[in-house]
């Protein structure tokens, strides 16, 4: 135990007895190769191995192979968390470069529950902005549905994915539970512009922040823990950086629980 745990402290908890005494929800992974990373883990054996060790009850993750190409398909990741249904759950990936699988896609989605939970959006990497018409079926489909939807975000305006245009995007669809990947990192201002604009249907994920020294701090200040959801981009971070990241960070106890647990069931249930 680390001489800056304070005594009787979740973080205690989890150093001393390997959790910390409640569920831990992963809203943010990925699986399968990818051509730019070696990855040590990147199957699903191996993810839910090292997920179960570092505590995690669930994983929602979208497919490299499926974001980058027609050839991998969301019913292949839905045959994958049928082999480990206590652990695994996925975003349906949304590739508007194939506007037909969208829709052939979508169309399943029930039939795909409880497994698939929501969408995920990487407009970024697709070089298509978030407001674009080509993401309009995918968005009117979550919206209509109440669903979550994952987006991929990152700082700098005049992007494809950045806050001005998360911010038009979460106005225009009420529906959808927004889910900012990375919490637009390093565009605070936008991250707690977007958060105190918008009704209750946005969230910021923590993807890449536990790294940096106070951000945790600095993002509960300005927009309160409550608003706040754990992710990893696993298997490009590791499950134990993340959770040390929140564990460690100098807010309350009650706001590691709301990152790390409440706030996914209170949107989710306990069950999902």
């Amino acid at each position: 135990m680390s001489i800056w745990t304070k005594q009787g402290s979740l973080a205690e908890k989890f150093w001393q007895h390997g959790n910390a005494g409640f569920p831990i929800y992963d809203m943010h992974g990925h699986m399968g190769s990818h051509n730019a990373i070696y990855f040590k883990r990147a199957e699903a054996a191996e993810m839910v191995a090292h997920l179960l060790r570092a505590g995690i009850r669930r994983l929602v993750f979208s497919h490299h192979h499926v974001l980058f190409s027609a050839a991998f398909r969301n019913q292949q990741v839905w045959e994958i968390c049928r082999s480990f249904p206590d652990t695994l759950r996925m975003y349906v990936g949304i590739n508007p470069h194939y506007p037909e699988i969208i829709k052939e896609d979508l169309a399943q989605f029930e039939q795909w529950r409880p497994y698939a939970v929501g969408l995920k959006i990487l407009a970024g990497y697709h070089l298509i902005n978030v407001t674009d018409q080509r993401y309009e079926y995918a968005l009117q489909f979550a919206n209509e549905r109440r669903l979550p939807v994952l987006f991929h975000t990152w700082g700098g305006r005049g992007g494809y994915n950045d806050g001005p245009s998360m911010l038009t995007l979460a106005q225009k669809y009420p529906g959808i539970t927004f889910f900012i990947g990375h919490s637009l990192f390093g565009d605070w201002e936008y991250t707690e512009k977007i958060i105190k604009e918008t009704p209750d249907n946005c969230y910021l994920e923590l993807t890449a922040i536990p790294g940096e020294l106070g951000y945790i701090e600095r993002m509960v200040e300005l927009v309160g823990s409550t608003r706040i959801i754990y992710g990893t981009d696993m298997p490009w971070f590791d499950e134990f950086q993340g959770l040390g990241g929140v564990l460690s960070a100098k807010i309350s106890d009650t706001d590691i629980k709301n990152i790390l647990c409440d706030n996914v069931e209170r949107l989710l249930g306990q069950d999902w």
